[in-house]
């Protein structure tokens, strides 16, 4: 940087000299000024201070009378020269100063930065400590209550005294909580799927009426105490889509939705083919609807809402399956308040429509 410094002072009073024969002691003061700036601007102190002598002694040699020698002969020109030399170092402290300050605010900055980011990552941390912690205790009360259910109902189908209706009611109790095991066990099995990128889409063509049958058997007794109100259309039209995934994913949001609406209440299902070459389902729920903090979580793994906690049961796993089983077939999911009460939830399946006539003159 040095040589280079002293190669532009040096360029610089060769110009003024031989070619262009200034002899303005102002404008080539300000001419070396001006590279000394520029110098101190890229440069160290060191440098900008060793630039500031070499002009020094360049504007004394060539161009304050007598010229081509070191002495001054009027003394006023020695104002001049020492001027241009305290301007050129004060000029040159101040710039190291600014960028030196201005690497410190980057410094600073950066640091800042690894500090806001090393407090995200501790969040993070804490938040998923405090969602396997919530799984945990939610999975041990949904496992203990099943569990404890059975062992009561089996007892009771020891005893001699019960009566054939009471051995009915106990073994209808044994069947709901196994249903209600083999729900949760199928939850953590689904988690572990879409975590490890388990889960391929086998699109079939099947009727929108069909997928909605098939999830309502899933959870058929979760909707025992509902009525469940299907509108799927009564054309004949088919569509493309893996039945298995999304009756499973449509399976969880019935699921929610009779677990957060009241008793003898009506769950209402849509089906209907979007525009888009979607196939949409709503399922429009009773309750109290989602409120504007949970609703930006909602699909979070493990996330349960103010309502949610004090639900019976309930692992926060449902929805976040929903929407990975959806991801396999590049669905989607979301969810609004209905204007008359409720929630309506929406997920939607890149599908191909046809009607049976024309897939079946296809196939002849």
């Amino acid at each position: 940087m040095l040589a280079a410094a002293l190669a532009a002072l040096g360029l610089l009073t060769s110009l003024f000299v031989v070619w262009l024969r200034v002899t303005n002691p102002t404008t080539v003061a300000l001419s070396y000024l001006l590279v000394v700036l520029i110098v101190a601007t890229v440069g160290t102190r060191r440098v900008a201070i060793a630039a500031s002598l070499m002009a020094f002694f360049c504007f004394n040699y060539f161009f304050l009378p007598p010229v081509g020698a070191w002495t001054i002969a009027d003394p006023g020109n020695w104002v001049a020269l020492f001027t241009l030399l305290a301007v050129s170092i004060v000029a040159s402290h101040l710039s190291t100063q600014v960028r030196r300050r201005a690497q410190e605010a980057a410094a600073q900055r950066d640091e800042l930065a690894r500090l806001l980011e090393e407090l995200e990552e501790a969040e993070v941390v804490r938040r998923d400590a405090e969602l396997k912690s919530a799984l945990l205790a939610s999975l041990d009360h949904d496992f203990k209550t099943p569990l404890t259910a059975l062992t009561v109902a089996a007892n009771n189908l020891d005893a001699s005294w019960l009566t054939d209706d009471q051995r009915r009611e106990q073994a209808e109790i044994v069947r709901s909580e196994l249903a209600r095991l083999n729900r949760l066990f199928q939850d953590i099995v689904d988690m572990a799927r879409i975590d490890t990128n388990a889960v391929a889409a086998e699109p079939e063509w099947v009727q929108p009426a069909e997928i909605v049958e098939a999830a309502a058997r899933q959870v058929e007794h979760d909707l025992a105490a509902h009525t469940l109100e299907v509108d799927a259309g009564t054309d004949q039209a088919l569509v493309r889509v893996d039945p298995r995934l999304t009756s499973a994913a449509l399976a969880h949001l019935l699921e929610n939705a009779a677990q957060y609406s009241p008793p003898a209440s009506t769950i209402t299902v849509t089906a209907t083919t979007a525009s888009l070459g979607e196939l949409q389902f709503a399922v429009r729920d009773r309750g109290p609807g989602v409120s504007p903090q949970d609703r930006g979580r909602l699909f979070d793994r493990f996330y349960r809402g103010a309502d949610a906690r004090r639900q019976r049961f309930g692992s926060g796993m449902g929805l976040a399956i929903t929407r990975g089983l959806l991801a396999a077939e590049r669905g989607r999911v979301w969810v609004e308040n209905h204007p008359e009460g409720g929630a309506v939830f929406t997920m939607a399946v890149p599908a191909d429509s046809r009607t049976a006539a024309a897939l079946e003159g296809e196939a002849v």
